[in-house]
Order: C-alpha cells, then structure tokens, then sequence
C-alpha cells in the first residue's frame, strides 16, 4: 500500500476540534524543573510535553487567553454532558459509532484529549475538576479495553490506528498522569506498542507494510517517543529518535525535503503548507523535548531541517498566511485556512528560535514571526475564534483556534518590545521540484501552481478537495496587503472551478475527483530566476478532454506577463483563459473599468467586449492586454457564486449553511475546438483605474514571440528579456541550444544571464545573447563557462544536468580583465559497457541499451567503462566532465553515489572485455548522486582528461567508492538523447 492515507478525518481538522487548536505542535517544553530531570528523566518529559501540549502556567487573568479559554470552556461543556456512561456503551459518544469508521476512534480519543487540556489548563473553569477527570480515565479504558485495544483489527485507514488515535492517547494520558494508576498507563501503552511497533512502517489494514516517509515518519516517531515518555521505557525513545534520522537528510526522490525548498509528500504533491509543515513542527518540539536527556538528538542532518527552515517553510508564507499553492487537499477544509496554517507556521518558526544556538539566526526568525503574526489580520491571538460543529447537538460551538498553548508560544514576541516585526522581503523564488512558485513585490504576491511528470494535478483522496480539477493546471493567486482574506473568505467553497485565476480550462462536465493523482506527461515546467525577477512557464496537458497548450508568466517589478500559445483542444467544449475571478466577498463594492471607463454592475452582469486594451478592479489590480493591439472575446462577469464545504470535501458536516459570495471575473474566450489559439495579458497588481490607463497609453513591456516554440518577452525600462524555449530556438536577442528558461538584465555597465532547463533533459545547454562591450566575469556559477564576448555575443556553457531545474546564473562587465576565449566540444563514447565479477566474470555486456554500477560483495560487483577519442582536442583543457544519464534500481534505497576513476589501460575493447580482462581503476575523480528518477549527473574528470589528452583516448570506469546500491547508466545503443558525453573546454 503507498503512503496516500484512506479516508479520514485530518490531523488538522482534529486539533482544531479538540481544541487544541493549531498552535498545538508549537508550544512551550520548558515545564520540567532541572531537580526533576536529574532524578526522573521521564517525569521531566511529561512535564514538557504537558506544557507543550496546554501552553504550561499562564495567566488566565490576561484578556488575551480569554477566546481560548472560553472555546475550551464550550467544547468541554458539550462533550462531557453528552459523553456516554455505563457498562453497556458501545461508544463514547452516539455521533461517534465505533466500529466501522476508524476516524470515530481518533475524534473519540481527540475529545478526551480536549476534556484533559481543560483538566489542566489554569483558568478553564474546569480546572482540577473530579468529574472532568474521571470523565477522561472512564473513557480512556473504555477505548483501550475493546474499541481501540492492542488485539482489535484495524479497519477502514491505517493513519488512525497509527498515528492520529496514538496520538491523541498519549497526549491525554500524559495530561493525566497523576490521577492514573501503573496498570492504566501500561494498558495505554500497550495499544501504542501494538499499532506502532516499528515508526520507520506503516502498516495498512490489509496487512501490508511499506516504509514510512516525510511527515508521516516524523509522526509515527513522536508517538512512540512520546509513549516512551508516557510508560518511562527508554526502548521506543531510542527507536524514535533512531527512526528520525533517514528522515532528516534532502531526498532526492519520493516524500520529504529538497534541496531547492520543495516540500513533496505522497510521491508526487507540493505539500510544504500541510504535511511539510508538520514535519517542521515535529522535528522541532522532538528536538526541544529530548535537548536536555540522554535521548538528546544529535544527528548532524538535525541541521538539514533547521536550514530548510529559511530555505523551504518560511519562503510560502506570505504577510502570516500559508500560500494555498502548497496546502493540497487542505484548501477544501472548512475549518483550516490559509491562515489558520500561517499562524502555526508562525508558532513552528517561534519553536526553532528557541531550538537553535545561532543568536543572530534566532533574532531573525522571531522577527519574521512576529511580523506575520501581526500582518495575518484573518487569524490574530486577539480575536481569532471558529464555528466548529458541536457533533452531539449539530449547534455550532465558538473556540479560539490557536489554542491557550499557541497563544502563549505567540504572545512570547507580541508581547516583546525588544523584538521589532521584520516587514515582508520582496523577492522571486521557484521551486522546480514540485512546480511552484512565488514572485513577492512590495504590497502584493503572485503565487503559480502547476503539474509536471513529477507533479501531481491535484489531490482528493478522503473525498476532500473533488473540485480541484485545474488547480495544478497554472492557477496564479494574488494576494493583496489589502486583502488578506482573499483565499481564506469562502473562496474554495464558492468559486467557479472552472474559472480559476490564470488557468485555462475546458468548460465540459468533470466528474467530482477527475483525474485526482494524475501527472500529465509533459516534462517543460519551471523556469529561470534572477534576484527579483523570474520567468514561469509549463506545457499544458489537461486531463481528459485532450486540451494542450503552453503558458508562461514573467514576474517583474510592477507586472506579470502572462502568454499563452498553441492552445488546441477537440472536445467541442468552449475553452477560456481566465484573467482574474476576485472574490469581492460580502460587500462586493469593488468597481470595474473597461478601456479607462467604468462599468456599472451587479450581480447577474455580464458582456464580452473585442479591442480590449485595458481593465481595472478597484482595490485589486489593472490588467492590460498585450498583443495583438487590443483583444477580442473577453468576457466580463459580475456573479454570485453559492457553495457549500460538504460539496468541496465530504468531511465536513452536512449540517454546514451556504455560503455565497460575489465574483468579479475576466476571461478569454477562445472557443469550442481551438486549434492554436493565443492570449497575452499584463497583471498590474494594486494598480488603480488612472495607473492602469498610464500604462496602457505607455507600456514598456514587449512581445518577442508567443508561440508553442518559445514565449518571450522585453522590457525597455528594466533592461530586462526573459524567454521560456520549448524547443532550441531565437527570440530576440537569446539563442539556445536545447530546450531553457532565460532571464538577461542589462543594468549599468552589468549583464546578468540566469539560465535553466526544466525539462532536466539536457547535460548543457549553449546559449548566446547579443549583446557587446562586455569583457569580464563579475561573479558567476560554477556550472557557467563563459565561451567569449567577441562578437556583439555572450556565449556560454551552462551544465543544466543535474540541476533539476534550477538555474545557474553568470554576470559579466564592461570593464575588467578581458577573459580568455575558450571552445566547448562534446564527444560521443566510442566504448560503452559493464563488467561483472563473480560468476559473470568471463561475460561481456558490450551493445546493450544499459550499463550497471554497483559497488557490493564478490559476485555483485558491477564496473561502467568508457572510452573517448580525444584526438581532435586542440589547446589547453580547462574543464572536462563526464555526463552520464542514470537512476538507482535496487531494493536497499533510492539514492546512491557514483564516481569517475582513471583506468589502467585503454587498451581493451567493448564487443570483448570481461571483468577478467578489464583494466584496473585508479585515481578517483568526480562524483555526484543519482536517484530513482533518471538524471544526468556530471563528475568532473578534469584532472583525467589533462594527464591523457597526448594520447589521443581516455578511458574511465565509474564505480562506487564504498558499498552502494544499483544504478543504471544509458548507452549510446539506447534512447537518443541520454548517452554518456564528455564535455571538454579548452582554450
């Protein structure tokens, strides 16, 4: 079974029900006095992990606490009075029939946890109270002895069992401590010993036993190392904490983090804002749990995840809210926001302040905290409160969703003069590994969701989020500093989602869940960054109904550039681009101005106007229209939109009202059948009617070209040219070699060149840009060759392989030392083979599509050979890599490393040589890392190639320096386009 958790109520929603709130993986471990760790170390840890669970000793007396306490109060109210007595109960609560649903145990166990947080929480009004604590025990045994015990078969989803159900436990047991005997404790933790036996698996209900990864590892970890606190046994701390470690490097393949930020869980889904932020969350309140024990962790990939922090958590949060770029199915929660999310990020972040040893790196993320916590105006400690469905009445119950303990970890920099709120940066960040991006500018974002093969469309297991059919198909959200409530205010629920911002959409009938898991198998999506500036772009495979297209977006100062090209589709089904569907929320005052003139509107409006020049919705952004001059068949629509959560996500309760809410929409319609068709748009977020009218009277934004081959575009004023290249191809000024994303910037004596492939297709790409006067290397990657600047040209070598789509940059002078000219010559392998030891040691492996590297015991031993004629290299060698395109396959792992080696002799042939007859390997050159995803990798064979260039042949093996798993390497007998290269600069 894979990882893709069955239906289930979330971790989330259940927080948020219990309430504990969403503050509650963020909050204070500092209940344990020193004398108590010294003489009972696990009496320390409960006491940590109660305050980290109830926000410790606050003051009830400050107002603050007030929502929360109140929220508490009303929950506690409901489910004590409605809970279940007696020896004959068949469950805890009628709503909640055990037996069939596994989510009725973890929202059983999660109510208990609620009663235990307001046993304990000073000021609940139940504090202390007998009634409330024989309640939780009562019900505790109940679950444990029959419904939830170490002998019942699991039924229905495996993350109840294992994680949310233990979960919620042990965390009420923990509360309870005291008012518990030595048999109630053992008997809980014999049903987490039974459910979790090893937290590196997860088991299914069926059986089955699959490894367990990202933020399921990490929760899987903390229940037994939190039942190891709760039972004082030292075994499951040690197995949890032994368990985090191959969790905490960056992956390269399947679930956790990347090295360029990406968060990806369930194999293939953006996930930063939700799983990615419980991983965060979880590594953090472990760490702090076990700092001062003799469990400390001390795993030197700890550091990893406190990086990934800057690098991955903090660049999707946007003024305290969570993008829903990277929120997955938990856009369709009626109880989890944007900014809901925002705010435990915020509180996770305050968590890695106090962890880590770096006094500056703690400044600075306290500042950052306290400034999204002051800018999230939709989920603020003061007022943030949630009608939460009270189960037993169907009434709805009010509580604070931070929770008491996200108050008190929040209030620790609110609070804090000393700390000044660290305003929101500007800047343009990608993450091509799950296909997002997130362009910031002073006072809005534009945020950009797309799939790739790597990428999922959209999630919707547990019948949440069936609507989000195009969400994955180059949704661009904006947000405002003015509107913080855009995505948060009813908007999943209500939108049209066959309109959503920057996608093009097939207007055919889509069954609910469509397509859900699918990638499309279109491999150009990404793009290229430059400091603040980056072009997007992704080709377009719809699910279904056979709508293709390619769609890029250039992010600058004041503007996005959005083009759209080759967009052909056979449904017979009208197809739209849509521009912008703004929700205008309840008072809908915003006002619409075509070409300069407003437009009078209300709901039910709508027209299609041709030679559309400009827009403009007051309070939210202008749009003008590129080219050709003025555009045809744009539609305008004012609408009110009525939905319901149950509709969106069958999780949420039947019982919840409509909602309804006005949208303000523009789209492009290009018709039933489009064969070709274009659009080009320019966002001008914030801009005002008389702005937008000065813009469009004066653009200085260009079209180079909008074709399915390349889209491009110039802008005078910043100096700047971006193109996103299908295929090899000119635009302007840039010519490529392969398929590339290029961003240039010619600033004050100064050209920058930022270029990438995010089709991870190419070894290098050349790209040449015309420009002249340009003599120096000011600074640059070192996958970047400056081949010359004669010419009126700047060629170069850029070693996109490997990458995965991230860009290398180079900038250049017009003054400085005038570099040398050197030349870039790829040769083809004239031998290309393995060898095997053991039994196979007399066979040869010449011809075949593949070659093997795999370093193990005698028998398995697998060497790559290759022979290049480097006869016709002139000059001096500066650089020589070795480009061989591969992917691990073996059963011990997904990643592996191979290197280059010097071998004894080139003297041997591939249609002959045996591993009894190879040469022996030598000096050891380049490595790099492969994964179970087919990639180049590049080792560096510099030193290899100098020693035998006079002879005219270099021979190299790649190995393995120690014990590793199988790769598989490409031949030139196998597809085009992935055999071995040795890529050789010479001057």
């Amino acid at each position: 079974m894979s990882s893709r958790e069955q239906p289930r109520v979330s971790r989330r929603r259940l927080l948020a029900w219990s309430g504990a709130g969403f503050g509650a993986l963020a909050l204070s471990l500092d209940g344990a006095p020193p004398a108590m760790a010294a003489t009972d170390p696990y009496a320390a840890l409960r006491s940590s992990w109660s305050a980290y669970l109830s926000g410790g000793a606050i003051d009830p007396g400050n107002a603050v606490y007030a929502p929360a306490l109140a929220g508490l109060n009303s929950l506690t109210q409901a489910w004590s009075g409605s809970m279940q007595v007696g020896s004959g109960r068949a469950a805890l609560w009628t709503d909640l029939p055990l037996g069939t649903v596994s989510a009725n145990i973890t929202s059983s166990l999660n109510r208990l946890r609620t009663l235990a947080l307001a046993y304990v929480t000073p000021g609940s009004g139940y504090t202390g109270s007998a009634t409330v604590a024989a309640a939780v025990t009562g019900g505790l045994d109940f679950m444990v002895g029959g419904p939830y015990s170490a002998s019942t078969a699991m039924y229905d989803n495996w993350w109840d069992w294992q994680i949310g159900a233990t979960q919620a436990l042990e965390d009420a047991a923990i509360l309870m401590y005291p008012a518990l005997s030595a048999a109630q404790v053992a008997s809980y933790c014999a049903v987490i010993d039974a459910f979790v036996p090893d937290p590196a698996k997860q088991r299914s209900v069926s059986g089955g036993v699959t490894t367990s990864t990202g933020a399921n590892r990490l929760d899987l970890c903390r229940s037994v190392i939190v039942r190891g606190a709760l039972g004082g046994a030292a075994t499951p701390i040690s197995t949890g904490v032994a368990a985090m470690s191959p969790a905490l490097p960056l992956v390269m393949w399947s679930d956790g983090l990347y090295a360029d930020g990406s968060f990806i869980q369930h194999g293939g889904v953006a996930y930063t804002g939700t799983y990615g932020k419980i991983f965060f969350a979880d590594v953090v309140a472990l760490a702090l749990l076990l700092k001062d024990s003799s469990w400390a962790i001390t795993d030197p990939n700890l550091a990893v995840v406190f990086d990934g922090v800057d690098t991955a958590l903090a660049p999707v949060v946007y003024n305290g809210l969570m993008i829903d770029a990277v929120r997955g199915r938990a856009v369709s929660r009626f109880n989890e926001t944007d900014a809901q999310d925002g705010f435990s990020a915020a509180l996770t972040v305050l968590r890695y302040a106090q962890a880590t040893a770096d006094p500056a790196k703690a400044a600075a993320w306290r500042a950052a905290a306290k400034g999204w916590l002051q800018r999230n105006t939709s989920c603020t400690v003061a007022t943030t409160t949630q009608q939460v469905v009270d189960f037993t009445s169907g009434a709805s119950v009010t509580v604070s969703v931070p929770g008491v303990s996200g108050i008190a970890v929040a209030e620790s920099v609110l609070a804090d003069g000393s700390v000044a709120a660290a305003p929101e940066p500007a800047g343009h960040r990608q993450f091509p590994v799950m296909a997002r991006a997130i362009h910031r500018r002073p006072g809005w974002a534009y945020s950009l969701a797309m799939s790739s093969w790597l990428v999922e469309r959209y999630e919707a297991i547990n019948g949440e989020n069936v609507h989000g059919w195009y969400t994955g198909d180059g949704m661009g959200y904006l947000y405002l500093d003015g509107d913080v409530a855009q995505f948060n205010d009813a908007f999943w629920d209500t939108v049209d989602p066959l309109r959503l911002p920057g996608v093009t959409a097939d207007s055919g009938t889509v069954a609910a869940s469509a397509g859900e898991a699918t990638k499309p198998s279109t491999r150009w999506v990404g793009g290229a960054a430059s400091g603040a500036y980056g072009s997007v772009g992704m080709q377009l495979q719809a699910y279904s109904n056979g709508l293709t297209g390619c769609k890029s977006w250039f992010c600058l100062d004041d503007e996005v550039v959005a083009l759209g090209a080759g967009i052909t589709s056979s449904s017979g089904d009208t197809v739209r681009t849509t521009v912008e569907n703004r929700n205008l929320h309840s008072a809908g005052a915003n006002t619409l101005y075509v070409n300069g003139a407003a437009q009078s509107t209300s709901p039910g409006w709508s027209t299609t106007v041709s030679a559309v020049h400009s827009a403009c919705i007051s309070g939210v952004a202008g749009y003008y229209f590129l080219w050709p001059a003025g555009a045809n068949n744009v539609e305008f629509a004012l609408t009110n939109q009525t939905g319901n959560w149950h509709t969106v996500n069958g999780l949420a309760p039947s019982t919840l009202a409509d909602d309804t809410r006005p949208y303000l929409s523009i789209a492009f319609n290009h018709g039933a059948n489009p064969a070709g068709a274009t659009y080009s748009y320019v966002v001008l977020p914030g801009a005002t009617p008389a702005q937008t009218a000065a813009y469009a009277a004066s653009p200085e934004v260009g079209v180079l070209s909008n074709t399915a081959s390349v889209q491009a575009i110039t802008h005078a004023g910043l100096g700047v040219t971006m193109a996103n290249f299908f295929a090899a191809g000119t635009a302007g000024a840039i010519t490529v070699s392969a398929p590339a994303s290029v961003v240039t910037r010619e600033n004050g004596g100064s050209l920058t060149i930022a270029v990438s492939d995010p089709t991870w297709g190419s070894s290098t790409v050349q790209v040449v840009v015309a420009a002249s006067g340009y003599v120096s290397v000011v600074s640059g990657d070192p996958g970047v060759t400056v081949l010359s600047t004669s010419g009126g040209q700047v060629k170069l070598l850029v070693e996109t392989g490997g990458s995965r789509g991230s860009s290398h940059s180079v900038t250049l002078s017009t003054s400085g030392t005038a570099l040398t000219p050197c030349t870039a010559t790829a040769l083809a392998a004239t031998d290309n083979c393995y060898v095997r030891d053991g039994s196979y040691a007399a066979t040869n492996y010449g011809g075949q599509t593949t070659m093997v590297v795999k370093s193990a015991s005698s028998g398995y031993d697998r060497v790559s050979l290759l022979k290049f004629d480097t006869a016709a290299i002139t000059g001096s060698v500066t650089r020589a890599v070795l480009w061989v395109n591969g992917y691990v396959a073996d059963s011990g792992g997904s990643m592996t490393t191979v290197g280059a080696y010097g071998l004894s002799s080139s003297s041997w042939s591939e249609a002959t040589v045996t591993w009894n007859t190879a040469p022996a390997i030598r000096t050891a050159y380049g490595s790099g890392p492969l994964s179970n995803t087919a990639d180049w990798v590049g080792l560096d064979v510099t030193g290899l190639v100098q020693a035998a260039a006079a002879s005219g042949v270099v021979a190299i093996g790649v190995s393995q320096a120690a014990a590793g798993l199988a790769a598989i390497l490409a031949t030139n007998h196998g597809a085009v386009g992935t055999a071995p290269v040795l890529e050789v600069v010479t001057d």
